[in-house]
């Protein structure tokens, strides 16, 4: 039989901020501890893949301080959970939110699914370092620091982890140069992502299939991850071919993490294109082995069977060289638009990422141009059928007319393939989308935006049964907290910060589609983030608790 505890014990731990579940006495107690929360009545998974359990939550401040029967504690707020479960707040390995964020900090679309952090800057873009200051949203950017420091400023909901990408920093120091640094032109690089890695930075991304990263070869990532290895950094990648170079991506890949000596996270890990389909049997064996050899690599996976880009993707690499006004040049010169035309049918030797374009896989998702909204939500074979003209000349008109701002939806994926990748034991959650608000939003973004996490909860978790429950939560919590090096997220245990999501495993489920995605989920019912709620009853608080994460790796 456990001794009751002194009172002065307990008081003792109270004034410590460090309430054990098993001394927190909730009866017969003259003075019972005053939490700023209690979440009560609901079921706690508590990240780690242990079963759930029926307990209250205390939260005091920013932390966790009490899991336990706490019946009669005196609390500020109190959250009925009954019948809920009540699970660690989601960690979006992968989104863009980088611009967005600065925007709009409430983050609508991100915390009404449930995460409470994202992991921006990734496939090698982020919003600095630049090679001249430039203004965002009202902010002069320069450095990486600025753009972090312009982020707390602003204040958001979430929390967030930066990384530096690989990209901008190419770009910032040799623009969109088709060549290999100079030494003295390396050594700027690395001090850019040495800058962006002091200034709090997570890691350095790579996005290899797009200028200039495309350009680069492998001693060129080795050599700048090993910088971010010195800050205990980690190396994610927008890896270089999700087609038929998926394998010898993968590789490079995992020897830029051997090499350098960091964590590797491999972007929306997929095989794109039908011909492609299946290759993932080949690619996730080789993580298996890489992490059985001592070199921990991740994957992150969307939960849906197609993806997203700038339809600019689709031309070939030679013709991006200098930048978006040279390709828009080489796009409407005749000559250069055959060769082009011919490049995105054929493929070229040296283009890592093509496969075989079905254009009624391809959704037009945002344009750049007033005139052609009307084409927002239809494929690029309607377009094509509508001019008389083949898909490829299509593409190419619209990329001309919208000045090369257009967007799709390419429907590339296998659903088998996806749903492989998803159960696999080393992949984690991305959404591979940007916070954004249903009010506001434009064009017809992929629905991953809204309902990502909900999705792999309600759809794949609950109704195809592809994982327990305590598994889909591990995936979203505790494992990226891990592989991010967030020694206080990730998992609700005492003294770990309260980052919480409360939701109804019978409802939730995600709403947006692919004709209509500006649609919260249903299903998630609280969202706090470092203690404070940010949604309750459905509901945004307008509050901005969010906080810039830093790694704490050993």
């Amino acid at each position: 039989m456990t001794a009751t505890p002194t009172r002065r014990n307990f008081l003792k731990a109270a004034a410590g901020g460090l309430i054990a579940t098993s001394t927190v006495p909730t009866a017969g107690l003259a003075s019972a501890p005053r939490f700023d929360v209690v979440i009560r009545g609901g079921t706690i998974v508590d990240g780690t893949g242990s079963r759930g359990v029926r307990k209250d939550l205390g939260i005091r401040g920013d932390r966790v301080v009490a899991i336990a029967d706490l019946a009669g504690a005196d609390a500020k707020r109190s959250i009925n959970a009954t019948g809920r479960i009540v699970c660690p707040g989601f960690i979006d390995m992968h989104s863009h939110s980088d611009s967005s964020l600065l925007e709009d900090g409430l983050a609508q679309s991100a915390v009404r699914q449930g995460a409470t952090t994202h992991v921006i800057g990734n496939c090698g873009s982020s919003p600095a370092p630049v090679g001249s200051p430039v203004q965002l949203s009202g902010h002069t950017l320069s450095t990486y620091g600025d753009y972090l420091k312009a982020l707390q400023k602003s204040g958001t909901s979430i929390n967030v982890c930066g990384l530096v990408g690989h990209n901008s920093v190419r770009r910032a120091v040799m623009g969109t140069q088709n060549r290999q640094p100079t030494p003295v032109e390396l050594r700027q690089m690395q001090d850019l992502v040495d800058e962006a890695m002091r200034s709090g930075a997570v890691g350095l991304s790579t996005g290899l299939v797009s200028p200039p990263g495309i350009y680069s070869k492998t001693p060129e990532i080795v050599a700048l991850a090993r910088v971010a290895a010195r800050h205990g950094g980690q190396y994610s990648s927008h890896i270089r071919g999700e087609a038929s170079t998926l394998v010898e991506a993968v590789s490079e890949a995992i020897q830029v993490g051997r090499e350098a000596g960091l964590p590797v996270q491999i972007s929306h890990h997929k095989a794109a294109g039908r011909e492609n389909w299946g290759t993932t049997r080949k690619t996730l064996p080789m993580i298996e082995a890489a992490n059985r050899g001592g070199h921990r690599v991740r994957v992150d996976v969307y939960p849906y069977h197609a993806g997203s880009a700038g339809m600019a993707q689709l031309v070939p690499p030679w013709a991006h060289e200098g930048g978006s006004g040279a390709l828009l040049g080489r796009l409407k010169d005749p000559v250069q638009r055959r060769r082009i035309a011919r490049d995105m049918v054929r493929g070229t030797d040296n283009w890592p990422n093509f496969f075989k374009i079905e254009w009624d896989d391809i959704q037009i998702a945002a344009v750049g141009n007033r005139a052609n909204r009307k084409w927002i939500g239809k494929r690029v074979a309607d377009v094509a059928r509508a001019r008389k003209c083949d898909g490829v000349q299509a593409c190419i008109d619209l990329l001309i007319e919208g000045n090369g701002r257009v967007r799709m939806i390419n429907f590339i994926i296998d659903e088998r393939e996806m749903q492989r990748v998803l159960q696999h034991p080393l992949s984690m959650i991305g959404s591979d989308g940007r916070a954004v608000s249903a009010d506001t939003a434009r064009g017809m973004p992929h629905p991953r935006y809204y309902g990502c996490f909900p999705r792999v909860l309600g759809r794949y978790c609950r109704q195809l049964k592809l994982f327990p429950l305590e598994t889909a939560i591990h995936k979203m919590t505790a494992m990226p907290a891990k592989q991010l090096a967030l020694a206080d997220r990730g998992t609700l245990k005492i003294g770990q910060a309260a980052d919480v999501v409360v939701f109804n495993f019978q409802t939730i489920i995600d709403k947006a589609t692919f004709q209509a995605p500006h649609q919260y989920p249903e299903g998630i019912e609280a969202v706090l983030v470092n203690g404070l709620p940010v949604v309750l009853d459905g509901t945004h608080t307008e509050t901005h608790p969010g906080r810039i994460l830093r790694p704490q790796r050993s």
